[in-house]
């Protein structure tokens, strides 16, 4: 198995922007926001370009940040919330997220 390492001082320096530039922070997606104040995230290679930074740095940051910027309780309601969503769309064809729109 082959390793892949990362400079600490790399990460240091670019962890919060690609955090920010990717979709790890889902701020803009799903809030009541006038279309041009919303961006999407990034692909990984997106950021590398605009970083002048290699796609596989940029993931490999962006994993690492991810885990330590949610804690495992996060996690484990990410987890809950994507089996709940599966469940009920293999019992019903609709995901519970839609519960209250069912009747429209």
């Amino acid at each position: 198995m082959a390793f892949f390492f990362v400079d600490p001082e790399t990460y240091r320096r670019h962890r919060e922007e690609i955090l920010e530039l990717s979709n790890s922070i889902q701020v803009d997606i799903h809030e009541h926001l006038p279309g041009e104040k919303r961006r999407r995230g990034l692909s990984d290679r997106e950021i590398a370009e605009r970083l002048g930074l290699d796609e596989r740095t940029v993931r490999e940051i962006r994993v690492v940040a991810e885990r330590d910027y949610y804690d495992i309780e996060e996690w484990d309601k990410a987890v809950e919330f994507k089996d709940k969503a599966c469940r009920a769309f293999a019992e019903e064809g609709l995901s519970y997220v839609f519960k209250d729109r069912r009747d429209v």
